[in-house]
């Protein structure tokens, strides 16, 4: 079990115990680097995860970089795929490219995207980002190993927010019923989600519990105890009969003092001034060449913009927006006028609020915020489009006036039959909100870029769709919609 020459089959290197917790570490300063780099990004969770990545990658994987597409490999499904820079740097640690060049991250044409894209880069086995997902892909590929009759093993790491989604549980009881003991599924526990603690948002635990009902084995760690880790991946490879879950308790922003147990830090980067700091704090400030890699980074970016600029078509002025003097205008993004309509109307005892994990980012938050008279008409449902969908639906039919949003694609698309069925055949008031629509998401990878949720919605029946062009209608449009 270790990076392994395909060719020969013999072992490239074997790490020890101190020498994986030293690459741990210079792994989560790469990895603060590149997101430092890139402006955005989640570093809260690629951290608390990078000491399983470490393990996993250059202990426990049958992998070689030298023929990503080795046949014979283990495959490792990254199901919280907003995690991707751990991902990466993992990849880089491995030998599949330069360490380096992770710092390209989330940049137009880098192969380092922000949600992990199979397509673009060696080493990533699937397209991952929409959570829920990776374990169902995971069984799909145990099932095939068995068919084939081959031996390697079937990683997927998910995280303890996202077994909100049901599909974790779908995929979790087919994998039990087939007897899949070449999955092992790791779930990163840190406790942490976008709105608060995992157990306050939508409690999952005790987990042990529930995989083991579904037939799994299940094995507990301190997901920073090196030797833990180590000793539980070589113990979930040798059991046999059924699937091996490991649930590895860890610290959201792990090794950043003013990161750890920080639900703020989940997507959020790191300024220049934060990363020396946490590169201080994690003793690597003479290690890694910040300067020249903040520098390449730049460089990357500005090359990326003069491409840009020679395929815009070119005029006597400068018509691009925004840019004029006198054409100058300051905006609020649309979904702040989504929160001051909630915000306004929200005395209404109609209205009903269902959280979907990203509540302040798309402002639907603000419909209590200040106001706390009106939780009791707030529910917090998790990370779970499809059942708020129908739930949302069965207030409706109530006579409550529910209001839901994510992301758009997860909002329009990972919920569509929801919407088709449970709400529109049945003509239902129910608001809709999808925020960061079409490409204005770019940073986060092709998972995130949607244009299909746009017209999917339009070929419902009995659905109202506006689509507003900034704050101030989107203001509007949802006092109209709503009320």
């Amino acid at each position: 079990m270790a990076l392994r020459d395909s060719g020969t089959e013999k072992i490239i290197r074997s790490y020890s115990i101190p020498e994986l917790e030293a690459m741990a570490a210079l792994m989560r300063g790469y990895n603060l680097v590149a997101l430092c780099a890139a402006g955005s990004g989640h570093a809260g969770g690629t951290l608390s995860i990078m000491d399983i990545a470490a393990a996993l990658y250059l202990h426990a994987a049958e992998h070689d970089p030298a023929n990503p597409s080795w046949p014979d490999r283990d495959r490792i499904i990254w199901s919280a795929g907003h995690k991707a820079p751990a991902l990466y740097v993992a990849l880089g640690a491995s030998g599949y490219f330069p360490l380096d060049d992770v710092v390209t991250l989330r940049k137009l044409g880098s192969p380092f995207q922000g949600h992990p894209h199979w397509l673009k880069l060696p080493g990533v086995e699937i397209s991952t980002g929409s959570l829920g997902q990776g374990l169902s892909i995971a069984t799909g590929m145990a099932l095939a190993a068995k068919m084939d009759g081959q031996s390697h093993r079937i990683f997927c790491l998910m995280g303890d927010g996202e077994q909100q989604e049901g599909q974790v549980w779908e995929a979790a009881m087919e994998a039990g019923h087939f007897h899949l003991d070449n999955l092992i599924a790791i779930v990163d526990c840190n406790r942490l989600q976008i709105d608060g603690w995992v157990k306050d948002v939508m409690q999952v635990e005790p987990l042990e519990t529930r995989y083991a009902s579904f037939g799994w084995r299940t094995l507990r760690v301190d997901g920073h105890d090196m030797r833990q880790i180590v000793e539980a991946l070589d113990k979930a490879r040798s059991m046999t009969g059924d699937p091996v879950v490991i649930l590895a308790e860890t610290t959201k922003g792990k090794g950043v003092s003013f990161m750890e147990d920080q639900a703020a830090w989940h997507g959020k980067a790191p300024n220049r001034r934060e990363l020396d700091t946490a590169l201080g704090e994690l003793g690597l400030t003479k290690k890694i060449p910040v300067d020249r890699l903040l520098e390449g980074a730049a460089k990357f970016q500005r090359e990326v913009d003069r491409e840009l600029r020679d395929g815009m078509p070119h005029f006597s002025r400068d018509y691009w927006w925004n840019a004029g003097e006198t054409m100058k205008v300051t905006m609020e993004p649309t979904r702040k006028g989504f929160g001051q309509s909630l915000a306004n109307n929200g005395g209404d005892e109609r209205i009903v609020c269902l959280g979907l994990d990203i509540s302040a980012s798309i402002t639907i938050s603000d419909f209590y915020n200040g106001k706390p008279e009106r939780l009791k008409r707030w529910i917090s449902m998790g990370i779970a489009e499809q059942s708020a969908t129908s739930a949302a639906a069965g207030l409706a039919r109530e006579g409550k006036l529910p209001v839901l949003g994510s992301y758009a694609t997860f909002s329009a698309a990972r919920n569509l039959n929801q919407i088709r069925v449970s709400v529109c055949y049945s003509s239902l008031n129910v608001l809709i909100a999808g925020a960061h629509g079409g490409v204005s998401v770019g940073p986060d990878g092709a998972t995130h870029q949607a244009l299909e949720d746009l017209f999917a919605m339009q070929g419902l029946p009995n659905m109202a769709v506006v689509v507003p062009c900034d704050a101030i209608e989107t203001r509007k449009a949802t006092d109209y919609l709503l009320l």
